[in-house]
């Protein structure tokens, strides 16, 4: 019997036989209930006990150290729920859009990877994917419950979140939980609040435009517009479908020119998925505050056209989460976008540039808030793919953001980035941090550029000197500022000794 099933009282549907629960941090355990029924949580030795309080109670077990398996009971005295082979380990709660969903039987060498996959000490938690509040909710939530990583279970579990799990898991020795709460497609704006995005400035902008788009519709139009939409879709997907069938490594380049490209966006609604604060409702707030270490978050595609507002946006998003989960000092990991254009865009010789844009944004976040870290995976793009199928890189260059910067470990998580630059010889000479074995792994043409004081910038000739990169250009005799990597899709030359690639950036620090 699940929880739904008992009258006086539930536990959040993220607690389940099988969970992970997050060590040396207090546990909390929540959940529905009939006011004044007084509830005990027991778990090994600890136990605690608390009075549903308008419809809602929590009680916070005390801290415990890795290990397991144990069992946890919940009982008014009369009824008892009872989860069993409960793991106590670290918890990661995985968000974001689409590459962070795409799921470990679809990455590269995803059958190969799926069918070696068991870790009975890998756990996971798929927060069930519903755009409204409605009884369609409810079930799926009943029947949701954690999964030991396998073969049976994990082939729909993100391919990023698996990967980053199964180094920590190798490199902690304990027990790794992820809750994985993620949706293809969506904006940065769907992940909070309607209230927090209405405290910025950009987070308005996203609500007025949205409700520009939706207008006076009725939900039976909308509805109506849905099925449409799908049929749409459906016919599309079966195109590519059979196609893959007769060729499974054709590449989307071929799809899009055969198949057209996928129909995008979704019908503006009240009911939409994609409407700002939407998911944040039916799906984040559904799992706090379950207790985590910290979140990893990989999203922006879906901005890129916002991509001046997005540093604002990703403040106000881990603003939100760490004030959801009650401590403002949860890592917040999050992926640098890679390098991707489409090839459409390519072929008519423009570049928006608005990636570039976007990742710099990215970058600056990570600088300018505590305990984040920038996953940079600038060389993981696919040309004309926006999905991307190497997550085994993403997975792994998380993890190692997370073995450095939250749990003291010694190694080497970050690649180049750009300290300052100096004027010399007639070009710049180029300073880094974690500079240290600077390589080129491909030629560095066309990934250097160089600019005077009018801003203008021009291809540069870059070699390497000291861990330094000295550029010149015969077009720039007095550079002042350089960029590299600013395109939404070039060369990636740039790499450290620990075979991580340089961030791409644009200089304003000189030294003289």
């Amino acid at each position: 019997m699940r929880e739904s099933d008992m009258e006086s009282f539930c536990a959040a549907p993220v607690f389940s036989s099988n969970m992970v629960l997050q060590r040396d941090r207090e546990i909390a355990v929540f959940g529905t209930g009939t006011d004044g029924t007084v509830l005990t949580v027991t778990l090994g030795s600890g136990s605690g006990s608390c009075a549903v309080n308008r419809g809602r109670w929590r009680v916070n077990l005390p801290p415990m150290p890795a290990g397991g398996p144990f069992t946890m009971t919940i009982s008014d005295g009369s009824e008892c729920k009872v989860f069993e082979n409960i793991l106590i380990g670290e918890v990661w709660l995985a968000g974001g859009q689409s590459n962070m969903e795409l799921e470990l039987q679809n990455c590269k060498n995803g059958k190969r990877e799926l069918a070696g996959s068991f870790n009975s000490q890998i756990r996971f938690y798929s927060v069930p994917k519903c755009g409204w509040d409605d009884e369609t909710l409810r079930k799926a939530e009943a029947e949701s419950s954690w999964k030991v990583c396998g073969p049976d279970t994990a082939a729909a579990l993100s391919a990023v979140a698996y990967f980053c799990a199964r180094t920590l898991r190798e490199e902690l020795k304990i027990p790794v939980g992820i809750i994985v709460c993620c949706w293809g497609g969506t904006s940065i704006s769907c992940w909070m609040s309607r209230e927090q995005l209405a405290r910025s400035k950009a987070g308005q902008r996203y609500l007025d435009d949205y409700a520009a788009l939706a207008g006076d519709k009725t939900d039976a139009q909308y509805d109506a517009e849905m099925e449409s939409y799908f049929q749409e879709y459906n016919d599309w997907n079966a195109r590519v479908e059979a196609m893959r069938a007769q060729n499974p490594s054709v590449t989307w380049e071929v799809l899009n020119v055969a198949c057209g490209v996928c129909p995008w966006p979704q019908p503006a609604g009240r009911k939409s998925p994609y409407r700002p604060g939407g998911l944040y409702e039916t799906m984040v707030r559904r799992v706090v505050p379950y207790t985590i270490r910290g979140f990893l978050y990989y999203q922006g595609e879906e901005d890129e056209a916002r991509c001046v507002d997005y540093g604002e946006m990703m403040v106000y998003l881990i603003d939100q989460w760490r004030g959801d989960w009650g401590d403002d000092e949860l890592p917040f990991l999050f992926v640098q976008l890679p390098m991707f254009i489409a090839k459409s865009e390519y072929d008519s010789g423009r570049d928006s540039r608005h990636w570039c844009v976007l990742r710099e944004h990215q970058w600056r976040v990570s600088r300018m808030i505590r305990n984040t870290a920038l996953a940079v995976v600038l060389d993981c793009g696919e040309f004309d793919n926006i999905h991307p199928l190497d997550k085994q890189t993403v997975g792994l260059r998380l993890a190692l953001q997370a073995l450095k910067t939250v749990y003291g470990r010694p190694v080497s998580a970050d690649g180049p980035a750009f300290r300052a630059a100096r004027p010399e010889r007639g070009g710049l000479r180029v300073f880094f941090e974690h500079g240290q074995g600077l390589r080129f792994r491909t030629s560095p043409e066309g990934s250097f550029e160089l600019a005077g004081a009018d801003g203008v910038y021009y291809p540069a000739k870059a070699s390497i000197e000291n861990d330094t990169v000295f550029l010149t250009s015969g077009d720039v005799p007095e550079p002042l500022f350089a960029r590299y990597a600013w395109a939404s899709w070039g060369p990636v030359p740039l790499y450290n000794a620990a075979g991580i690639p340089a961030a791409p950036f644009r200089s304003s620090r000189l030294i003289e």
